[in-house]
């Protein structure tokens, strides 16, 4: 008996320190948190990390402080993803995560005006 018990508990230690080390998944949001962490601890380095490699360079130092004023200690998060279709149209839908099992569901779809067309290209 004693032994099943010893064998149980090394079987639940492993399975927690395998439940820990798995990687956490990057999502939009805690990618949006860890960057807002990171103007509020005036990490211009951990901030710049944040971005994909390639556009890190489109914010200054002097920007990022700019930016880091707007910050105020409650914010909220959102998730969109922006559709192009070959016909030139536009809309951006609004994804809500679901409490219980974090999966993406469409809460909102906008058709962007002919005017904001040019906010959203790159």
């Amino acid at each position: 008996m004693k032994k099943k018990s010893i064998i149980a508990i090394i079987l639940l230690i492993c399975i927690l320190l395998f439940a820990a080390c798995q990687k956490t998944n990057n999502t939009p949001l805690l990618s949006s948190m860890s960057m807002k962490a990171s103007m509020e601890h005036l990490n211009y380095k951990e901030f710049k990390d944040a971005y994909a490699q390639g556009e890190e360079s489109w914010i200054s130092e002097e920007q990022f402080t700019e930016v880091k004023s707007l910050l105020t200690s409650n914010s909220s998060h959102k998730t969109y993803e922006l559709v192009k279709f070959d016909n030139g149209e536009m809309i951006l839908v609004e994804f809500a995560t679901t409490p219980q099992n974090g999966e993406y569901k469409v809460q909102g779809i906008k058709i962007i005006p002919d005017d904001m067309k040019d906010f959203f290209i790159h």
